[in-house]
């Protein structure tokens, strides 16, 4: 797993706190499940766009099984229990993938998002992807802004509550 560890990253969050950015590993599916307890209804509704009782083990395991090239899903850790997720996937378009996040309730606003969403760009780009794809819930400012701040829009567009996003890094990356 040697191109992995170089995703491997200690972070301090603007508030002092210490977080440890690894890629997913396939045992975390356990870990998913905790985290999702961690997470408000709102929380789940904004990342997953429906109300969700549970994360199923199946699914669980689907999203901590990934390739590290066209799948790939950034972790979060802090004092041993994860406390966000970075993931892109690829979509049918070949060069584009689309972005997600998610931040446990207790460690929004911290800055966790921002730096979750920057290595997930940059573990993108070491694989050759230029071209990002997010949908947004619209009531979403947070993270309206962060892709707004973060990243280069070339196309936006709401729809029934939804906010999609055609997106590249902003400027260039190393």
């Amino acid at each position: 797993m040697g191109v992995t560890a170089v995703l491997e990253s200690d972070v301090t969050l603007r508030d002092g706190a210490k977080v440890h950015i690894r890629p997913i590993r396939p045992e975390d599916d356990h870990v998913l499940v905790d985290l999702f307890h961690h997470l408000s209804p709102q929380s789940i509704y904004q990342r997953f766009f429906t109300a969700m009782p549970e994360l199923t083990p199946g699914m669980a395991r689907y999203l901590s099984h990934v390739n590290y090239t066209n799948r790939l899903a950034l972790v979060a850790e802090s004092g041993g229990e994860l406390v966000g997720v970075g993931r892109y996937e690829r979509t049918n378009d070949a060069d584009t993938v689309e972005l997600s996040l998610v931040i446990v309730d207790a460690w929004q606003g911290r800055g966790l998002g921002r730096i979750l969403l920057r290595e997930t760009i940059k573990a993108a780009e070491a694989n050759g992807i230029r071209r990002f794809k997010a949908d947004v819930l619209s009531e979403n400012r947070r993270m309206l802004r962060l892709l707004m701040e973060e990243t280069q829009v070339i196309e936006k567009k709401s729809e029934a509550g939804v906010t999609q996003f055609l997106l590249t890094a902003r400027g260039l990356r190393s």
